[in-house]
Order: C-alpha cells, then sequence, then structure tokens
C-alpha cells in the first residue's frame, strides 16, 4: 500500500520544479542582451500599467514617485536626467528601481530641497547606485543642520562617491536638455527647515513648472516680494498641502493649470480641505499621489499630457 504522505511529498517536489523551471525561463525571456530585465514586458506580464513608458514620445517628462507623504520627483529632457529629493528611506527601493527602469545610469543634476528624512531618507542610496554628476543642496547656518542618520548617511556617501555639493545663489540658471531651471529660493536663512527649501522654475518651451519643496507662508511671501514672473503650467504644492503652505497669494501669481500633491496616509490628513478649496476655487486641477499613484507629466514643448497609475477623483 502506498503511503499518501509520500506521494504528496513527491507531488509537492514536482509542483515545486515546474515553478522553479517556469520562473527561470521568464527572468531569461525578460532579459535584455546585457542582463539588465526589460520591465515594460514584466509590467506587460502581470497586466500591470507602466504609466512613465507613456511619457517616452515626448522631449520632457516629469514623474513624481507614489514615495507615500514626502517628494521623489524624477525629470527627464532630451537624454538630461535630473532627480528631486528621494523619499524616505523605506521608499529608497521604489526610487532606485524606478530611476533603473527608466534606463538611468548618470544623473546629470540632483537638488535635495530641504533636509527633512521625507525629502532625504533615499538619498545616500541614490548616490551609491547612480553617477551625479552635480549636487545641489541648501546651505543652513550650523545650528540648523541636523544630526539624523538620513543625512549623516546623505553626507557619508557624497563623500564616499567623492560628488561635491554645490549650494545654489538665487536667480542661478541652468540649461539641460533644452529645458531652463532657475533657482528662486530661499529668499534668506529661515529659522524654520521647511522655509530653507530650495525653490525652482523649470520652463520648457511653454510648458513651466514650479516646485516648492516644503516653503510655507515665511518663504512665500518673501518669493512674491521679489516680484518674479512665477506663472507655471504645473505648481509642484508646498509641503503636501499643509495649511500653512500654498497661499491664495501665492496662487494669485502662479495662476497654474494643474497642481501636485505629493502626499500618504499619515496622521496630519494631509492635503488640508482649505488647500483642496483654494486649488479649485483657482482653476488647477488637482492630481495626489495618494489617490492616483506615480503621476508623469509629458511635453513637447507645447501642450501638457498627464498619464496616472490610477484614477481616482479627488
Amino acid at each position: 500500500m502506498r503511503s499518501t504522505t509520500g506521494m504528496a511529498k513527491k507531488r509537492l517536489m514536482a509542483l515545486a520544479a515546474v515553478l522553479l523551471f517556469v520562473t527561470a525561463a521568464m527572468v531569461v525571456s525578460f532579459q535584455t542582451i546585457d542582463g539588465i530585465p526589460n520591465w515594460k514586458r514584466i509590467y506587460q506580464f502581470f497586466g500591470v500599467a507602466d504609466v512613465s513608458r507613456e511619457a517616452d514620445a515626448y522631449d520632457l517628462s516629469v514623474h513624481f514617485i507614489d514615495v507615500g507623504k514626502a517628494d521623489g520627483i524624477y525629470i527627464r529632457c532630451n537624454g538630461k536626467h535630473i532627480l528631486i529629493d528621494s523619499g524616505d528611506v523605506e521608499y529608497s527601493g521604489t526610487v532606485t528601481n524606478y530611476l533603473k527602469r527608466q534606463g538611468v545610469e548618470v544623473l546629470d543634476m540632483v537638488v535635495v530641497t530641504h533636509f527633512d528624512r521625507d525629502h532625504i531618507g533615499g538619498m545616500a542610496n541614490v548616490l551609491m547606485e547612480f553617477e551625479v554628476k552635480r549636487f545641489l543642496m541648501p546651505e543652513l547656518p550650523e545650528e540648523l543642520v541636523p544630526d539624523s542618520a538620513a543625512y549623516e548617511t546623505m553626507i557619508y556617501a557624497l563623500g564616499a562617491r567623492r560628488v561635491p555639493a554645490e549650494s545654489p545663489d538665487i536667480g542661478d540658471r541652468f540649461s539641460l536638455g533644452g529645458m531652463e531651471i532657475r533657482v528662486l529660493g530661499p529668499q534668506r536663512v529661515y529659522d524654520d527647515m521647511n522655509d530653507n527649501s530650495i525653490l525652482l522654475k523649470m520652463t520648457y518651451g511653454e510648458i513651466s513648472f514650479l516646485f516648492m519643496g516644503d516653503a510655507e507662508e515665511n518663504a512665500e511671501k518673501d518669493l512674491l516680494e521679489q516680484g518674479y514672473d512665477l506663472r507655471s503650467t504645473v505648481l509642484k504644492v508646498g509641503h503636501h498641502g499643509s495649511k500653512t503652505s500654498t497661499s491664495q497669494e501665492l496662487l494669485d501669481a502662479v495662476m497654474p493649470q494643474a497642481a501636485v500633491i505629493s502626499v500618504g496616509e499619515d496622521r496630519n490628513e494631509l492635503p488640508k480641505t482649505q488647500v483642496l478649496d483654494r486649488l479649485s476655487e483657482n482653476g488647477a486641477a488637482v492630481f495626489r499621489t495618494d489617490l492616483n499613484g506615480t503621476i508623469v507629466m509629458a511635453s513637447n514643448g507645447d501642450m501638457l499630457h498627464i498619464f496616472m497609475e490610477k484614477d481616482e477623483e479627488n
């Protein structure tokens, strides 16, 4: 009489062998000649949309990566690659894997808007995995420099990779891939870390983006007093939709057609209703990473095209 236990074990072993063979075949079939996975085919196989691929046909694409209540923004323009912030440490793999799926090997510019961990937590990993040509971060007085693990590991990685850090001046301009990036802030040294965020306006043809980091009311007021032309197609909403940012005065100056809030579930219940109301009353279409997943905005310099992982109502 045969042992049912023994037969079950044999069936399990056979099933495991089949699964191992299928997995190996999948890995081989999904690899390119140089051994790097063809992510598009993997996504198609499992029926998952890789929204980033929608932007391949355009000169410019700005990717607001879904990294929870944090910022991680990848920009590609005519073969040039930029990263603004890197999310928190638990999303470091999300950011680096996303960049690899875009075929990034060299980052022409990396910008750290400020030193909160939800903006630099994954930066050490970025520095260790990619060549970085230019690294920008704000200059702070000694008493404001954090002693967090996120900051210390970032500084260590900068040294290990021999990447010099620069602190840009207000009005500095950078040209990459045909787009112009202008530094608009911080206008001065503030007592608050968020207000010390580097502020950037990026322009490509008729399309422009205003990146506000985590800037709050004081930084917004000082920015408005400079009389800059802040009108932008897209506003990256400051501080994840906190009520201390995105004043009506700022919206009147920017007049965005679209606004992006990089946010996830947390105890602060962001974005705040009054911010959403102000954006709506200003006529801006609002996109949120907590509802829409990764958001990709693409253009050839005339019209703006928007792609989302999830199409959910705000």
